[in-house]
């Protein structure tokens, strides 16, 4: 959503590195928060929903931050940019967290696997498979034409 408001509000900001609407590390967070869901669910004996769902926050808010922190320094590496850097703010560790947003990402987590998730696998069941391999495929060309550019412009 955030590429998206970017692409329709302000043409030469992008919340990612490639050209699509979409940024890897938001999926890679969602993906990842749906399988530590799916697991805990068959593992974690809580009955009570309260505190399963701040088990859940702060599972979120851990990993989410770190599949930030772990973005950050991939793009650092591989693209040698920064698309985020948190130092300027008062509650900042390091260059890619934040205080803020590690517990926005907590909220988030949880606002996915009990709101979205379920939404979504409904809707994904029922999605003819070529719609899939069409995403897929059109993901797998932006990711070419991103590298060939990005080394492009390195040289």
């Amino acid at each position: 959503m955030e590429s998206t408001l970017y692409k329709i509000t302000d043409v030469n900001n992008h919340s990612g590195i490639f050209y699509g609407p979409y940024t890897f590390v938001y999926g890679f967070g969602v993906l990842i928060s749906i399988v530590i869901y799916n697991f805990l669910e068959k593992v974690l004996p809580i009955k009570k929903k309260l505190i399963k769902v701040f088990i859940y926050f702060l599972l979120f808010t851990i990993t989410l931050s770190l599949v930030e922190y772990l973005g950050g320094i991939l793009l650092r590496f591989v693209f040698n940019v920064d698309l985020w850097n948190y130092s300027s703010h008062k509650d900042a560790i390091g260059k890619y967290i934040c205080i803020t947003n590690s517990l926005v990402w907590g909220i988030l987590g949880v606002i996915n696997i009990y709101v979205l998730y379920p939404k979504i696998k409904k809707m994904l069941i029922k999605l003819p498979h070529i719609y899939t391999f069409i995403i897929y495929g059109l993901m797998g060309i932006d990711i070419i034409i991103t590298m060939i550019v990005r080394i492009i412009m390195q040289k």
